[in-house]
């Protein structure tokens, strides 16, 4: 290349890295690239479309390349007829830079001026999207630490919440104070809304704030005039129930849990929530304890299920300590490298062969060996720990997939999603990552939710989906039949598979009922075409059976058990040649 082309295209690089907008970054180049290679028409086009263009119109240039981005000449009405040379560039999404001139085409060396100043709007572009992105999480993280720094001050200073008008912790404790001193029987009540995270984050604080306020007023509306409803904090509240004994508190408890998962109206949406309670009496203890036992209650009532009610009992303190301690230890895990994937077959119940494997996170403790992903995935969901620890058995078992592909090419994979990982606007953005860094092809790939989480949220869950579904993975509905889905949304969800809970399989025979209902459901994906694969296949008897009633695929210990990623080729073929033979 010339020195004037080298020194043209370091002016190049500086014009168009300095503007923070990506259109102003778009236009310095497009301009800059009309200039130095003299041409008539400058223009660069993305996903399809003329984004910028100089010497011309938008859309007299769309109308003469006519959909095609890559011409050899062009007809230019008022410049007659122009040679055209374009260059691509990458990014997300990537374009290509094109210029048109009147005289000769462009020479060999000016081809390759164009090129490097393709590339640099490539870079630029993603250098421009990477601070942008920054940018915002600098910005978010501000906002929500003077978010934070402001709802101190205010629970410091206000005796009432400005946002639901009820009494704050600070003016409750001292009404619960004021009942305790008179020595009559007194509950309290300590709510936790289930799944307010997942609406604050798809429809914004806004909206949040006002199902926060349309919460306090339902709550108010379930008590005495003699009660006091009060927000502790955040999406909490508390209840003061005067003259009440802990046995009679739950039907209130229960009264309120029915009155909050009636749909709210919020923001033109209909938004589902739900709450957990937990119950703690006095007289008997201050004030600040019994809310706290109340808390711990409501813990275990959460860690239940959503909608359940606990009244607090003495040792739970200890099972919150012990809690304490297995979050520290989990918190840790991560950094540690304490967690492994496991990988159990999924078994083509025609034929016997392996189609595919699925991943299960799997945690070993120096101290406390093995421990059940029944007691950490929910905490894990519940310090938001499950993102990272997600985003890892995606990216770790999408890489060990890849090999194992190498020679089983068919092998498809699946993979657990939380509920907290579907309503996170990045996760989308992690599978296409995964794709991209491990080339498996997104039809190879299955996420499994369970109907729990899908049916929690429809609305969301559906508009979530969309975008993996664009990616072009696959969806499977994990534990299907223990959930409350209705046919209506389950047609309108965009899934492939269902995968039915072990529960109707449990005994070693069968019996008629539980071959009913799996009949049932296997019918019913076929009517929707959808895959159907059932868990907990322990037997010969379980395995024929589902086979003859026409389950696709299976799951389960007398198939093969879960196993360590590097005996996993080896139990397959002899898992097979088991099949083959039974």
């Amino acid at each position: 290349m010339n020195h004037w082309s080298t020194h043209q295209l370091t002016e190049f690089f500086a014009a168009v890295c300095a503007p923070q907008q990506e259109g102003s970054a778009i236009m310095v180049a497009v301009e800059r690239a009309t200039e130095v290679l003299e041409t008539e028409i400058g223009a660069v086009l993305r996903d399809g479309r003329v984004e910028v263009a100089w010497g011309v119109g938008r859309e007299v240039l769309e109308a003469a390349l006519n959909g095609d981005e890559r011409p050899a000449v062009l007809t230019i009405p008022g410049l007659g007829e122009l040679h055209v040379t374009t260059a691509r560039f990458g990014g997300n999404p990537g374009g290509a830079l094109l210029v048109a001139r009147e005289t000769d085409p462009l020479e060999p060396e000016e081809r390759q001026l164009l090129q490097a100043m393709a590339q640099t709007i490539g870079l630029a572009l993603t250098n421009i999207s990477l601070l942008t992105a920054e940018r915002a999480l600098r910005e978010e993280r501000e906002r929500e630490a003077a978010e934070r720094l402001a709802l101190l001050d205010s629970l410091r200073e206000a005796r009432h919440d400005s946002l639901t008008g009820l009494p704050t912790r600070v003016l409750f404790l001292e009404m619960l104070a004021d009942r305790l001193a008179g020595n009559t029987p007194t509950s309290v009540l300590f709510i936790d809304l289930d799944r307010f995270k997942a609406v604050n984050d798809s429809l914004g604080h806004r909206a949040g704030d006002e199902l926060l306020g349309l919460v306090a007023g339902r709550i108010r509306g379930c008590l005495r005039p003699t009660d006091t409803a009060a927000r502790i904090g955040g999406d909490e509240f508390a209840v003061l129930l005067s003259d009440c004994e802990a046995e009679h508190a739950v039907p209130v408890a229960q009264r309120l849990i029915d009155a909050i998962k009636v749909p709210f109206a919020v923001a033109g949406q209909e938004v589902f929530i739900g709450a957990s309670i937990g119950i703690a009496a006095g007289p008997g203890g201050a004030p600040g304890e019994i809310l706290g036992n109340a808390d711990v209650a409501m813990y275990r009532a959460k860690t239940a299920g959503s909608g359940r009610v606990v009244l607090f009992e003495p040792q739970m303190h200890a099972e919150a300590l012990a809690r304490l301690t297995l979050n520290g230890d989990l918190q840790r895990a991560l950094t540690l490298g304490e967690f492994r994937l496991q990988y159990q077959p999924l078994i083509d119940l025609g034929t016997g062969r392996t189609v595919g494997v699925e991943a299960l996170v799997r945690w070993q403790n120096p101290d406390r060996g093995y421990v059940s992903p029944a007691d950490f995935v929910p905490m894990a969901e519940e310090t938001g720990l499950i993102g990272d620890l997600g985003r890892w058995v995606l990216n770790t078992a999408g890489r060990q997939a890849a090999v194992w592909r190498r020679t089983r090419p068919d092998l498809g994979l699946n993979i657990n999603v939380s509920g907290r990982q579907l309503t996170d606007p990045a996760f989308a953005a992690d599978v296409e990552r995964m794709l991209g860094d491990t080339r498996m092809p997104p039809e190879a790939v299955t996420l499994e939710l369970t109907e729990s989480v899908l049916m929690t949220d429809p609305k969301i869950a559906i508009a979530s989906l969309r975008d993996l579904q664009d990616l072009g993975v696959d969806v499977s509905i994990d534990d299907f039949g223990t959930g409350y889905s209705s046919l209506s949304y389950l047609q309108r969800l965009p899934v492939d598979e269902l995968k039915i809970d072990r529960a109707f399989i449990s005994r070693e025979n069968p019996t008629t009922a539980d071959l009913a209902v799996i009949r049932t459901i296997v019918e019913l994906a076929r009517t929707l075409r959808l895959r159907t694969v059932v868990e907990g296949i322990e037997t010969e008897a379980q395995r024929n059976a589902m086979r003859l009633l026409g389950c696709d695929l299976g799951q389960g210990y007398h198939l093969c058990r879960p196993v360590h990623p590097e005996d996993l080729l080896a139990s397959l073929g002899t898992g097979e040649s088991v099949q083959r033979a039974a």
